[in-house]
């Protein structure tokens, strides 16, 4: 996953995996009844543009000879999403949680949470304090503060951004360019379209479009992710190499929660 749905894995590697535009179309009309048919429905395809379907689903993830699956749900309660996603064996436990809302630009986060325990405690949090106009982030026990501008991510938002980004596009495009927040930096991820690919998975044969992420040192590290338009550009496949250890996500299972 483009975001940080992997465990951390006993090496010391940190997984970086961890992330439809509906058209309002009418006609010009004369006539006063015409005229708020239309209105109603472009407020309707509008609202529809920005919103996400709920959902429950579980990947298998495999480092090291090692599995986890991750259950991962998103719901909505009001103009608030709740993304969760938590998996644990026998060397890992895993907790991750984010807030967020939508509007006509993208997502706008309010708060995200990650706890993952192996031999220690790794926390992170991102706090966004509209109020302050403030980003605090905790990475490594130590706070940091960067100012609030629309548009920064956390980590775990970054996925439900780029479906966000996918399916309001008529096409999809051929980069992908996000800014992310993580302690101390906020970074631009940008990513690469490849050619799309038709994956073999517990659903069924699936049609998915395929990004690579565009890393600094690509020999060293090299992540892709691939994701089904039939499905709202739900993630089906992620893959992060770095050095002798490769990551894998793949789907198991999907039910829709609405």
């Amino acid at each position: 996953m483009v975001s940080s749905c992997h465990p951390r894995v006993p090496s010391g590697n940190t997984p970086v995996v961890n992330k439809h535009l509906s058209r309002c179309f009418g006609w010009q009309m004369t006539a006063a009844l015409s005229l708020v048919m239309t209105s109603i429905n472009c407020s309707s395809a509008l609202a529809e543009a920005f919103k996400i379907r709920p959902f429950e689903a579980v990947y298998e993830t495999s480092a090291l000879g090692m599995t986890l699956d991750l259950t991962r749900t998103l719901v909505r309660e009001g103009d608030v999403y709740r993304l969760k996603s938590s998996g644990k064996n026998f060397l890992i436990k895993m907790d991750e949680s984010a807030e967020f809302r939508i509007n006509e630009t993208g997502i706008e986060g309010i708060r995200f949470d990650s706890k993952v325990r192996t031999l220690k405690t790794n926390k992170r949090s991102v706090e966004f304090d509209t109020e302050n106009g403030l980003i605090k982030s905790l990475k490594r026990g130590k706070w940091t503060e960067h100012p609030l501008s629309p548009g920064i991510l956390d980590q775990f938002s970054q996925q439900q951004q780029l479906r966000l980004t996918l399916m309001r596009s008529s096409e999809p495009p051929s980069t992908l360019q996000f800014r992310v927040v993580d302690g101390a930096k906020i970074s631009d991820k940008s990513w690469l379209r490849l050619p799309n690919e038709t994956l073999k998975t517990p659903l069924g044969e699936i049609d998915t479009v395929r990004y690579q992420a565009q890393h600094k040192n690509p020999k060293k590290r090299a992540s892709e992710i691939w994701l089904a338009p039939s499905l709202d550009y739900l993630m089906l496949k992620t893959k992060h190499v770095e050095g002798a250890s490769t990551i894998k996500v793949d789907i198991k299972t999907l039910t829709w929660l609405d």
